[in-house]
């Protein structure tokens, strides 16, 4: 195998060039030269294209030889086009693909493997368009790489529901789940969610005297909407019950949000059935079609094993990855000739296909700069500073030292960004190479005229060079689109682009599909499956479980016990199909109001999650708002949320207009007016026996040292009147016993030492009540759930 030593290690051109004067001899002169001239990889056409485009590399100063094919190696297929628009691209591309994968089918067929193929783009955007085109032409692709993991379809699915179980306001993630290929929620119905979203939010700030609690009045999400779903005549009937489905799957996922991090990833895969969906695609074995699946199952366990165990903390590593994915490491590729791979060229060094493709060699996007000023470290933050790097003899150097004017300074600033265009243009040539060498025998090359912008784009140099080279005798010109005129417009935008929506994922495949599952209900329907009572009759059995009595022996056990437990499970749901009363289960998401609420009167809060209804309006609510606004300015001098948005607005018993002043009176004769709280209005939002509960607290104080210990005490100001009955104040605490715990976790300290406490402004009185809750209370409380509602 040859040594690329104009890529080893990721060097740069200029680290590469000053390597023997870096690395001298014990007498200090320059490490002599060994040539590796020979290539065994690449074939001899491949190397001629490859050795043009790194010409000006040798003579920029990098001693190195051209290399030479080894012995045995064949002449090669290289191919160069510029096709009018970038569409025509992709198109030539998949087409010449497809030829290559249909020539090895047979082999294939027989397990003896084809030519491995590889398409490889300077950026990722152009990877994904082109997956998609070979998808739709039943071609199996990896995008490889952790963003490109996480462009691939099921794995968006994936990450989005994760995503919706643990963010309330996840409203995109459930977009792209909502009008996904499973579930394909209509304009109408989705328009219908979001206008029962905006109802929720007009109720929450309306709530007055039912469960409500200061500072749950945080904005509502379809995330909110979808797990209170309003009365069905809302949405279609097919909307509706795909909705209701939906709602249930994530419920029943927010349930089992503590498990493991890995069991999670797998129970959503299960949920979702993207191992059945994955499994369905054509053209794929059920090993290589759940490959992503796979890979991301390993993202998530080595992600755990750095220590890191919490659902929010992996998503916001996904971010991560998607957005900087240089800054993370994307993982060990294999060549795999079973499927078309697609990556950056950078992810490529090092590996070698038997046909690459190398699409859009096109100024601005490979090179992504063609030699224009770069001003570098000078504008951007990101970058270290040329003079503080190693390898800063061999970069741009800015000098001021000679600038006695402002027209001298600006003059070797352009300088300096001249020479930092044609180092980034080297940088790009270098890239280039390793690109064009990792082709075995089969190199295209490939750009355009007109992208997605206005103006056209010219054929890159390397284009250029590649071009010479066939047309010296190496290779073959397919296409060269002429340079448009001056005044031309992009086809690509005159076009009118159409979508049909909601997305059909079967497309040209639905006949044949429907025609194989109204063949499948047929035979079921014929057994009685689908019924529930029918699944439960004896007299099904034999039917479905003959097929036992052809096991061997010591297989029939083990087929008797799972007989036994589908015998449990098909009598429980007949069972459930009987009953006439009706479960109402809690959401995934509980705020404090409604976890007080739950303590207070379960039965009431059932009747508002089976059927959600408006408040009545609570003019009394919006005293309380404007008492907490006063007091917000009073303590930090500015108010951060309007009138409307206030924690107070939901205040029960809250005081009218004429008593506002009266309240101000009576807090500044308070225990509290003298003191000065460490944060107000603090939102929190934790998992308690696998519910997500949010709120928001008022204030919270430092109190007094219990030695070296510092403890806090968390206070809820209250405009109404102090509850006067016993069960009434225990549900009140459930308020204070969630505040007090979400403060502990927030600070990391133990749950001892933090208090919580009412003060009922009006009343001048501050109460303390004694044995919250701790978490495994709360969570015993949440428990206590699904609640019944008897029929009617």
């Amino acid at each position: 195998m040859p040594v690329d030593l104009l890529v080893a290690g990721g060097a740069s051109a200029g680290t590469l060039a000053r390597f023997r004067s870096e690395f001298r001899t014990v007498d200090k002169t320059p490490a002599p030269r060994y040539a590796l001239q020979t290539s065994f990889r690449n074939s001899a056409s491949v190397l001629a294209v490859a050795n043009r485009v790194s010409g000006p590399l040798r003579g920029g100063g990098i001693d190195v030889d051209e290399l030479m094919p080894g012995p045995g190696a064949g002449a090669g297929q290289v191919s160069c086009a510029v096709y009018e628009t970038v569409n025509d691209e992709t198109d030539s591309i998949v087409d010449r693909v497809s030829r290559l994968w249909a020539v090895d089918a047979d082999r294939r067929a027989a397990g003896q493997g084809g030519r491995s193929i590889a398409v490889l783009c300077r950026k990722r955007t152009r990877l994904e368009p082109i997956a998609e085109a070979l998808r739709l032409e039943g071609i199996p692709v990896e995008v490889v790489g952790i963003g490109g993991l996480l462009a691939t379809p099921e794995v968006r699915d994936l990450v989005a529901t994760l995503r919706v179980v643990v963010q309330p306001r996840a409203g995109d993630a459930l977009m792209r789940l909502l009008t996904g290929v499973r579930w394909r929620i209509g304009a109408r119905d989705l328009e219908a969610l979001g206008r029962w979203a905006r109802v929720m939010v007009r109720q929450n700030r309306g709530e007055s005297g039912q469960s409500p609690v200061p500072g749950e009045l945080d904005e509502v999400s379809i995330v909110d909407a979808l797990d209170q779903l309003p009365p069905a005549d809302w949405f279609s009937p097919q909307g509706y019950a795909r909705l209701r489905h939906l709602a249930g799957e994530l419920a029943g996922l927010r349930r089992r949000a503590g498990q493991p991090l890995p069991d999670l990833v797998a129970d959503v895969e299960r949920t979702l059935r993207l191992d059945i969906e994955v499994a369905s695609r054509p053209g794929r074995s059920p090993s290589t079609a759940r490959s992503n699946l796979d890979r991301f199952a390993d993202v998530c366990a080595d992600f755990v094993g750095t220590g890191q165990v919490t659902l929010p903390a992996f998503l916001a590593y996904l971010e991560a990855a998607e957005k900087a994915e240089r800054g993370l490491e994307a993982g060990d590729v294999d060549v795999d000739p079973d499927r078309v791979q697609l990556l950056t060229v950078h992810g490529a060094k090092g590996l070698e296909w038997d046909a690459v493709f190398v699409p859009g060699l096109v100024d601005g996007f490979f090179p992504a700069s063609a030699g224009s000023p770069e001003s570098a470290w000078l504008t951007d933050i990101s970058q270290l500073p040329f003079p503080l790097r190693g390898d800063r003899d061999s970069l741009p150097v800015l000098n001021l030292a000679r600038a006695h004017t402002q027209k001298d300074a600006d003059l070797a600033r352009e300088s300096f960004r001249a020479d930092c265009g044609q180092r980034d243009l080297t940088e790009e040539r270098r890239l280039a190479y390793v690109a064009l060498t990792r082709a075995r025998s089969v190199l295209v090359c490939t750009g355009y005229r007109w992208g997605e912008g206005k103006q056209a784009v010219r054929p890159s140099g390397f284009l250029e060079e590649v071009r010479e080279t066939c047309e010296d005798g190496a290779g073959t010109v397919l296409e060269w689109a002429k340079e448009p005129a001056e005044d031309a417009a992009n086809p690509l935008l005159a076009e009118a682009v159409t979508h049909t929506w909601p997305y059909d994922p079967l497309a040209a495949r639905r006949p044949a599909m429907e025609v194989g599952a109204d063949l499948v209900r047929t035979a079921l329907a014929e057994l009685g499956v689908g019924n529930a009572a029918e699944m439960a009759d004896e007299s099904l059995q034999p039917s479905l479980f003959s097929v036992t009595e052809m096991l061997p022996t010591e297989d029939i056990a083990v087929a008797d016990s799972w007989r036994q437990d589908v015998d449990v499970l098909l009598a429980e749901r007949a069972r459930r199909a009987r009953r006439n009363d009706l479960v109402v289960t809690l959401p995934g998401e509980l705020s404090v109001s409604r976890l007080v609420a739950l303590r207070r009167d379960p039965a009431e809060l059932a009747r508002r999650l089976r059927r959600p209804m408006p408040y009545k309006p609570a003019p009394l609510a919006r005293r309380g708002t404007a008492f907490h606004a006063w007091l917000e300015r009073r303590f930090t001098a500015d108010v951060l949320l309007d009138l409307d948005s206030m924690p107070g607005a939901a205040d029960a018993g809250a005081e009218p207009d004429s008593e506002l002043s009266a309240l101000q009176t009576a807090f500044e004769a308070s225990e509290w007016a003298m003191r000065t709280p460490h944060a107000v209005e603090v939102p929190f939002q934790m998992v308690i026996g696998g519910m997500v509960i949010r709120g928001r607290m008022d204030a919270v104080f430092k109190t007094a040292d219990q030695g070296h210990a510092q403890t806090w005490q968390v206070v809820d100001w209250k405009t109404g009147r102090p509850p006067t009955g016993k069960d009434d104040a225990e549900a009140a605490a459930i308020q204070l016993a969630a505040y007090r715990l979400a403060w502990a976790r927030l600070r990391h300290v133990p749950l001892e030492r933090v208090s919580a406490a009412f003060h009922y402004v009006r009343a001048n009185r501050t109460v303390r009540p004694a044995d919250l809750l701790d978490s495994d209370g709360l969570a015993a409380l949440i428990a206590s759930v699904p609640l019944a509602e008897p029929s009617s």
